[in-house]
């Protein structure tokens, strides 16, 4: 949420340029949070390989298990880029999840229905670095292979391990209308 404030006081018609802060944080440390979001609009490939994504890159954290092959990219997960834009249909903030080599494995977009404090609370033990050098931008490509999903996470604890589940989110219908927008701008469908 850190670019929705610098818009206030801008005038309406104003747009600015992505601007993206890139951390390191661990994935148990994601999947912890993220659990606590609420409603979020989650984009990933149905399967790494449709988009020539390398999840093995990086062994999976230790006790951390994903319900779904669609939440497994997170697993893999080694840097966030966490970017904001002002765009014609307002403030959009959302995560890239960057494998240690580079690619981009699942995006996911704040929604009003998001719990803003636990969005912000998700990086409060991430460290700043650098761009990931080898970073490869989702392209055309990756988004049309990309499957769009109005989505909780949850996580849950059995026989010692961290499991992310999703499950499908009741938000507004404001909310409902910013995916929308979010999935028209980026070409997308979003399934139910």
């Amino acid at each position: 949420m850190f670019g929705w404030l610098a818009t206030f006081g801008a005038p309406s018609r104003t747009h600015s340029l992505p601007v993206t802060r890139w951390l390191s944080l661990t994935p148990r440390t994601m999947i912890e949070g993220l659990g606590q979001l609420g409603g979020v609009l989650y984009l990933a490939p149905p399967r790494p390989a449709d988009v020539d994504v390398d999840v093995g890159d990086a062994a999976p954290p230790w006790g951390c298990l994903a319900e779904s092959a669609l939440l497994a990219p997170l697993l893999a997960t080694r840097h966030i880029g966490l970017t904001c834009a002002i765009t014609a249909e307002g403030p959009r903030e959302w995560i890239d999840c960057v494998s240690a080599g580079g690619d981009t494995l699942a995006r996911i977009y704040l929604l009003p229905d998001t719990d803003y404090l636990a969005w912000d609370g998700l990086f409060v033990d991430a460290s700043p670095i650098d761009a990931p050098p080898e970073r490869r931008t989702p392209d055309r490509e990756w988004l049309k292979a990309s499957r769009a999903q109005v989505l909780c996470f949850h996580r849950r604890r059995m026989a010692g391990f961290t499991i992310l589940g999703s499950s499908a989110a009741c938000i507004s219908s404001l909310g409902r209308g910013v995916a929308r927008d979010i999935a028209v701008s980026e070409s997308i469908a979003i399934s139910h």
